[in-house]
């Protein structure tokens, strides 16, 4: 008599099976890509709102961080701008990714993926300064995270305004 299998293994996927699969991610995406325009207005809104809020501080940082003291201010800078800064980038990543999703089929460069890639340039390379800062005190360059916030919060309240 033969083994039983055991009863928590899967049957074997079948090609057909592989092949809805595929057609589901694709229809996934397809709606994904093609969101009414009331959820693409609500987006940029939520999107303004985050980078209101929370890029205030990081320019607010630039401007008076020199305030919070003679001899460590640059590393309280550098970690609150990054922290917050940082969040403003997570919110607005998705203009990135559909900006990503969408050269293959569309083989055109979207403004939300030009403004994307800029912002997580600034913020890579402040990044990198900030890192710096904390661990030694003193800064490679100059922080850019007020920049960073300045240009995402910019495009998502033209975007939301644009769309109204």
């Amino acid at each position: 008599m033969p083994p039983t299998p055991p009863a928590n293994r899967l049957p074997p996927v079948s090609s057909d099976r592989s092949a809805d699969s595929g057609d589901l991610r694709a229809s996934r995406l397809n709606e994904l890509l093609s969101r009414p325009r009331e959820q693409r207005l609500r987006e940029y809104k939520y999107r303004f709102g985050q980078s209101l809020v929370f890029g205030l501080p990081v320019i607010a940082l630039q401007w008076y961080g020199r305030a919070l003291g003679p001899t460590d201010s640059e590393r309280w800078v550098a970690l609150l701008s990054a922290l917050l800064a940082g969040w403003v980038v997570y919110v607005n990543l998705g203009m990135l990714f559909e900006g990503i999703l969408l050269l293959p089929s569309e083989r055109r460069v979207t403004g939300d993926l030009v403004v994307a890639v800029i912002a997580v340039a600034l913020y890579v390379s402040s990044l990198l300064s900030a890192a710096h800062g904390i661990v030694t005190g003193r800064l490679l360059w100059p922080l850019l995270f007020h920049a960073c916030v300045i240009v995402l919060g910019a495009w998502s309240a033209w975007q939301w305004l644009r769309r109204r």
